[in-house]
C-alpha cells in the first residue's frame, strides 16, 4: 500500500508544522503562510512542506508562491502523489491528459477504510444499481464472464455477481483491492493501472463495467479501445462520466475530478468500434450537498461481418440512435 507522507524527518520541524494545522484550522492563513515558509527554508527536501505551502498561498492569492512550490515538489519526487500537478493544471500552467497514477493510488489507499461508508451513506451513492437495471434492460441474460474495471471496494461488482458467471475485478489500489477481497464475490482480482493493461491473447468477457472511474482519467481513448478488444462480439461495456457542457473535450474540476462533454463521449466510442444503446445524463452522487451530474453509458461492441467469399473479418460498426433523457 501506498504511504503519504507527510513528515519532514526533523522532529523539531515536524512540531511546529503540528502548529501549521492549528493556525489553518483557525483560517489565520497568513501565520500559518509564514511559519511554513521558514519550516521548508529549514528543511528544502520536504515535498510536503512544500505542497502545503502552495495551498496556503493558493488561498492568499500568491499564485507565483502557489507555483514555485508545486513546481518544487514534482521536482522532489516526479510520481508526484500530493497531486500538485493537478493543481498546476487548475492554474493554467500546465496541461495533462491523466491524473499522476501514484497520486490516485495513494488517495484510495488512504480512503479505503471509510470508502463505502463516505460514499454510500453521505453522498447517497447509486451508481451501481442504477448500472445494473440499465445493463439488464438491454440484457436479461447471464454474462459468462465479467470485468469490474477499477472496482474498488466491489460496490459494483455486488450488483453483477448475481448475473455473472464469473467476475474479475481490477483497480490500482491495494487498499481498496483488501476491501473488495473482504465481499467474497470477485473470483479473480488483480491490481493494475486501468491506463496500463496489457493487451490479451483474444477477446475474453461478455460484460466489462466501470462505475465513476472515468472521472479520474482524462483522455479516454486508450482504456476504451482496450475495452474493444477484450470483449466479445456482442459484447457489453457499461460506465459512468461526469458530464460538462462545456465544449471542451474534457475538463479537470477543482475536486481533482475529470468531466467529460457528452460529443467527446460518443467520439471516442464510435472510434473504436462500439454502438452507443444509450447515454442517459443522471445525478451520480452529492458533493458538499450539490447534485454531481454525469452521463450513465451503455455501449456494444457489434457483430463482425463476415465475408465468406475471401474468408476475411471485418467489422462495419454502426452508431444506433442513443437513448438520451435529462
Amino acid at each position: 500500500m501506498s504511504t503519504l507522507i507527510r513528515s519532514s524527518g526533523d522532529f523539531h520541524v515536524d512540531r511546529q508544522y503540528d502548529f501549521v494545522e492549528l493556525l489553518l484550522a483557525e483560517k489565520d492563513f497568513h501565520a500559518a503562510f509564514d511559519l511554513l515558509q521558514s519550516l521548508v527554508d529549514r528543511v528544502p527536501n520536504w515535498a510536503w512542506g512544500w505542497y502545503k505551502l502552495g495551498e496556503v498561498a493558493h488561498v492568499l492569492g500568491r499564485m507565483d508562491v502557489a507555483q514555485t512550490s508545486w513546481e518544487r515538489v514534482i521536482a522532489l519526487d516526479d510520481t508526484d502523489p500530493y497531486g500538485a500537478g493537478a493543481m498546476l493544471n487548475l492554474m493554467g500552467v500546465r496541461y495533462d491528459d491523466q491524473l499522476p497514477a501514484h497520486f490516485i493510488e495513494t488517495l484510495f489507499d488512504q480512503y479505503a477504510d471509510r470508502f463505502d461508508t463516505s460514499l454510500v451513506q453521505k453522498l447517497e451513492y447509486t451508481v451501481p444499481e442504477r448500472l445494473g437495471v440499465a445493463v439488464s434492460e438491454l440484457h436479461p441474460d447471464r454474462f459468462k464472464a465479467t470485468l469490474d474495471l477499477g472496482c474498488g471496494t466491489g460496490l459494483a461488482g455486488a450488483v453483477f455477481r448475481p448475473v455473472s458467471d464469473h467476475l474479475s475485478g481490477v483497480d490500482l489500489s491495494q487498499g481498496m483491492l483488501r476491501q473488495a477481497q473482504k465481499r467474497g464475490i470477485y473470483d479473480t482480482l488483480s491490481k493494475a493501472d486501468v491506463l496500463q493493461l496489457p493487451l490479451l491473447d483474444r477477446p475474453v468477457f461478455d460484460l466489462v463495467i466501470a462505475a465513476d472511474v472515468f472521472i479520474y482519467l482524462g483522455a479516454l481513448d486508450t482504456t476504451v479501445a482496450w475495452v474493444f478488444a477484450a470483449l466479445q462480439e456482442n459484447g457489453i461495456f457499461a460506465f459512468t462520466v461526469e458530464s460538462t457542457q462545456d465544449h471542451d473535450a474534457f475538463a479537470l474540476r477543482p475536486t481533482r475530478r475529470y468531466a467529460h462533454s457528452r460529443h467527446y463521449v460518443e467520439n471516442v466510442l464510435f472510434h473504436s468500434g462500439f454502438a452507443i444503446l444509450t447515454l442517459t445524463e443522471t445525478v451520480l452522487r452529492k458533493d458538499r450537498g450539490e447534485d454531481v451530474l454525469g452521463y450513465l453509458v451503455i455501449a456494444q461492441k457489434p457483430e463482425a461481418i463476415r465475408d465468406y467469399t475471401d474468408g476475411i473479418d471485418t467489422f462495419t460498426p454502426t452508431i444506433r440512435p442513443a437513448r438520451r433523457s435529462i
